[in-house]
């Protein structure tokens, strides 16, 4: 994906092609003013909180948040609103590939699977009065999960390098955290 947003003189701009985006256009013409700087603050709120190479990714959500509004907003008021959130999900999409789509799922089907270990109950009965869960079952089940945690990592790093490769510059180098 070529990157939305360039970082010209310190701070986080949209490309121009970026512009031709309805939301991400939308924000930056919603903001009358000259200098642009309210739209500019935003689209660096979005940057910092979305981008899977931004430094602020090190943190989780909730203080990921907080951190890049004290940053970049500088206002204890500003929330995010509709677009905002729209513009930061449509960041998130042009991102992501087809591998961390199936990884976002494989992590939903992980944590189904958490859920099933976790409300295993071999007390209980089924309708029949058959006990529901058997512990042979169960544990051929578990043997299984070594072999899913192993896919799982190796999915991940396979990510990992779809993002490193897409941070990558002409000559091999990488592109350093200020020059993105």
């Amino acid at each position: 994906m070529a990157s939305l947003f360039d970082l010209r003189d310190g701070q986080v701009v949209l490309n121009a092609e970026s512009l031709a985006i309805p939301i991400f256009n939308k924000i930056w013409k919603r903001d009358k003013t000259k200098s642009k700087e309210k739209a500019n603050k935003e689209i660096a709120y979005i940057f910092f909180m979305c981008d899977f190479n931004s430094p602020y990714m090190a943190y989780p959500n909730t203080k990921r948040r907080e951190v890049v509004l004290n940053d970049f907003m500088k206002d204890p008021k500003w929330k995010e609103d509709e677009d905002i959130k729209e513009a930061m999900g449509k960041y998130l999409e042009f991102q992501e590939t087809h591998t961390m789509r199936l990884m976002k799922s494989a992590k939903g089907a992980v944590d189904k699977l958490t859920s099933y270990f976790e409300n295993i109950d071999f007390l209980e009965k089924g309708e029949n009065g058959k006990p529901l869960y058997n512990a042979k079952d169960v544990a051929i089940n578990l043997e299984k999960v070594g072999s899913i945690v192993e896919s799982l990592d190796k999915l991940e790093n396979k990510i990992k390098k779809e993002i490193k490769t897409d941070s990558r510059v002409r000559g091999g180098g990488d592109i350093g955290l200020y020059e993105r």
